[in-house]
């Protein structure tokens, strides 16, 4: 026998043995066909959908009987789900009073001991003196006087707004209150100018306070 010869019967006894292997795994006779030969035995088990075979993994299964539990409703319960559905008045017993609720005198009302502790906000360290500390002077010229008068009241303003802007920082306040500290810094180097123009070294003195406290405020 020649290579060439044994070759092709390998290959043939290769060929019959895989084509034997597929049919006994997807072929349900030859696979029990095939246990019988090799002396294996499987236990069948019913499909879902057969009712043929009797023989359950658990045994035979029997008619089982519930027991039927009346449970009264909850009226409580069926009043709130009714109250979330509807806005229509629910039919029902008028509330009857309770007694003892509500006789006597109401109990005192609360004060600010009573009241939950509440933490303010932090206040910057550097916070701006008011306008009361600050040392005031009256100048000679009308004109000068009458400046620095209106650059006191814009700063008074200007210090109320950034207290309340540090309890509250908004972003509301905070444009407001940047504007108002760019014009009052405008108005206050106005005033130095003029108050160097007539030699009012009180007014130059309270006017540069007044800006150091107001470059303080940071909206």
């Amino acid at each position: 026998m020649t290579a060439r010869n044994k070759k092709k019967i390998w290959w043939a006894i290769g060929a019959v043995s895989a084509v034997l292997v597929l049919l006994y795994i997807f072929c349900p006779p030859v696979h029990k066909f095939g246990n019988k030969l090799l002396g294996r035995s499987e236990k069948e088990y019913p499909k879902p959908d057969s009712v043929k075979v009797d023989e359950f993994e658990y045994g035979v299964p029997q008619d089982l009987q519930g027991e039927i539990i009346d449970v009264p409703r909850d009226s409580l319960l069926d009043s709130l789900m009714l109250a979330d559905t509807t806005l229509m008045p629910i039919d029902g017993p008028a509330p009857t009073p309770v007694p003892g609720f509500g006789d006597g005198d109401l109990p005192p009302m609360p004060s600010e001991d009573d009241l939950p502790i509440k933490i303010a906000p932090v206040k910057p360290e550097n916070m701006p003196v008011s306008l009361e500390e600050i040392e005031h002077y009256a100048s000679s010229n009308a004109s000068v006087n009458s400046k620095l008068s209106s650059c006191r009241d814009n700063y008074k303003k200007l210090h109320d707004l950034y207290s309340e802007f540090v309890m509250h920082p908004t972003s509301e306040y905070k444009e407001i209150g940047a504007k108002r500290k760019k014009d009052l810094l405008d108005e206050l180097s106005q005033l130095m100018k003029a108050a160097q123009g007539v030699n009012d070294d009180n007014c130059l003195e309270e006017t540069a306070d007044l800006r150091r406290e107001v470059n303080k405020m940071k909206f």
